[in-house]
């Protein structure tokens, strides 16, 4: 199965942005998704053998095939005759291990959530957003390909099978809480969905897991959060981690339940409580288990923990552990930098969870750059994070107020590649308004750092504004 994966992995698809997902219409039911050849790539072993743009693969090896998962995984035999079936011919061929496909597919139309999560930000959406934002997806393939979380309430028998079957590992799973009751609370369903036993069959059939908790106050911290942390060790090392993360507010709730916002004194209360329970884990089992999210430290004016606490980093892209893998690749490029700086104004900008750490690396460069923390206008004051940021909120802060002659704004703010706010503004929109060029960043710091000190042979883009 291991030569499966490594298609899985190589496969164009998966290598496609996150957000594209997100523009395939939701998945209706009893309407199956026809499996459509969006690109070829030219000179590939697809090329070669006919392939083309627009055509639908029906069957491979008579099997029919439901998604690029179906297909990757059937097409994985090396060196044997394969067999597809599309809309209007039958192609056969042998692979050998070193040719690529080289396919690009059709966006999976995501399996929606039919939970009601007290806390589920797509129910806090203004009703002015475009529509891919009112989807909820709850899709294990997207787990699987993309990293989403999926509570699996809504996983069927025959997808918990396919997901055995195929391997589909690691997935990341929304828990929330175990008891019984709690969940079925939190997750606004009208029974509890077995979710345990679900959780013991995966691992048991050795499926990879990564947990998340979204933390609210007064309803599944203290010792709720303790049972929860006790119940998913049961199945340690296949729950290999879990990361608890502060519930998300916007100003979108007047008709919802009433939930207690994140405080600094909450933050630093959880820190106290979980800290000690990370101890005795790490010295039991040689990992803290369960992390908590960056914005926790930081809204509680804590340190984050060093880079060793992070176990290898596998919750990054739930915010965790992402401002300490900043910090040591900025302290590490900003002493191996080579170049001449070239002489830049400019105002660098982020959300306000992040403002602080950067504000403090672009003063460490001694250079002649502004730092500014971005209020989120567009969904409210107890909304932080730079992901969140819209169009407008980026002009309502620099229009009138740039420093310098250009601006650098956090790339995980916009999506594809004419860089699309969650407003439907562009990069090119935010430019005619503020009159400067902007700057797209990432996450690291090493590409900012080259950006300032370019070195004779490269010339980087920004990547620094978290």
């Amino acid at each position: 199965m291991s030569n499966t994966k490594k298609q899985f992995s190589a496969s164009a698809y998966v290598h496609k942005a996150v957000h594209e997902y997100r523009e395939a219409p939701a998945h209706r039911s009893g309407e199956a998704q026809k499996l459509r050849i969006l690109s070829v790539e030219r000179g590939s072993f697809a090329d070669r053998i006919g392939l083309k743009p627009g055509d639908e693969i029906h069957q491979l090896n008579g099997k029919p095939l439901a998604d690029v998962i179906d297909f990757q995984f059937n097409a994985a035999n090396i060196g044997r005759r394969t067999t597809i079936q599309t809309q209007d011919r039958t192609i056969s061929f042998v692979r050998r291990e070193w040719e690529s496909f080289g396919l690009e597919f059709e966006p999976i139309e995501p399996l929606t959530c039919k939970n009601q999560c007290v806390f589920c930000f797509v129910h806090q959406n203004p009703k002015n957003v475009r529509r891919s934002l009112h989807i909820k997806d709850e899709d294990y393939r997207l787990s699987f390909l993309f990293g989403n979380y999926l509570t699996l309430t809504n996983v069927h028998e025959d997808e918990m099978r396919r997901i055995i079957e195929q391997r589909l590992s690691p997935l990341y799973i929304s828990v929330h809480a175990t008891e019984p009751e709690l969940r079925r609370q939190l997750l606004g369903i009208d029974e509890y969905d077995g979710f345990m036993g679900k959780m013991d069959r995966l691992a048991k059939a050795g499926i990879q897991m990564h947990g998340q908790v979204v933390l609210c106050p007064g309803l599944n911290d203290g010792e709720h959060l303790e049972r929860t942390i006790d119940d998913l060790l049961k199945f340690y090392p296949s729950v290999a981690s879990l990361a608890i993360v502060p519930v998300g507010l916007t100003q979108y709730r007047s008709t919802l339940p009433k939930l207690t916002p994140f405080t600094p004194v909450i933050a630093r209360k959880t820190i106290a409580h979980i800290t000690p329970i990370q101890r005795k884990l790490k010295r039991r089992i040689g990992t803290p288990f369960a992390f908590l999210g960056d914005e926790i430290f930081i809204m509680a004016g804590s340190p984050v923990p060093p880079a060793s606490h992070y176990a290898g980093f596998p919750q990054i892209e739930n915010g965790v552990g992402m401002v300490r893998t900043f910090l040591t690749q900025f302290n590490a490029a900003l002493r191996s930098r080579a170049g001449t700086y070239q002489a830049k104004r400019g105002t660098i900008c982020t959300g306000k969870i992040f403002y602080p750490y950067l504000k403090n690396c672009v003063e460490r460069l001694g250079l002649d750059l502004k730092t500014i923390a971005i209020e989120s206008l567009f969904w409210g004051p107890g909304i932080g994070v730079a992901g969140l940021l819209t169009g407008s909120d980026f002009i309502a802060a620099l229009k009138g107020n740039v420093y310098g002659d250009f601006a650098v704004l956090p790339s995980e703010s916009m999506i594809g590649d004419d860089y699309l706010f969650l407003d439907d503004l562009t990069i090119k929109d935010v430019e005619k308004e503020v009159g400067v060029p902007i700057i797209p960043s990432g996450y690291d710091a090493r590409d900012f750092v080259k950006f300032l000190f370019p070195s004779s042979q490269r010339r980087g883009g920004a990547t620094a504004a978290g």
